[in-house]
């Protein structure tokens, strides 16, 4: 029973310190918000996060790798 409440306790302590650290991200990014624009294209955009996540998925399932 002991060990219920400790694992809820973490659980709580991982929560709200993940929720600081939220906080503290977001007033970060609206503080360093740069003046000017994204010169980027949407279209570049979209391909660089296709590319992103077939890399991920292909290093996660051992496709891709040093193993």
């Amino acid at each position: 029973m002991a060990r219920l409440f400790l694992a809820i306790a973490l659980l709580a302590i991982l929560a709200i310190a993940g929720l600081a650290l939220l906080g503290t991200v977001q007033a970060v990014a609206l503080w360093a918000k740069g003046k000017e624009e994204d010169q980027m294209p949407q279209t570049f955009k979209r391909i660089s996060y296709i590319v992103l996540v077939i890399l991920m998925f292909g290093i996660t399932s051992g496709m891709l790798g040093a193993s």
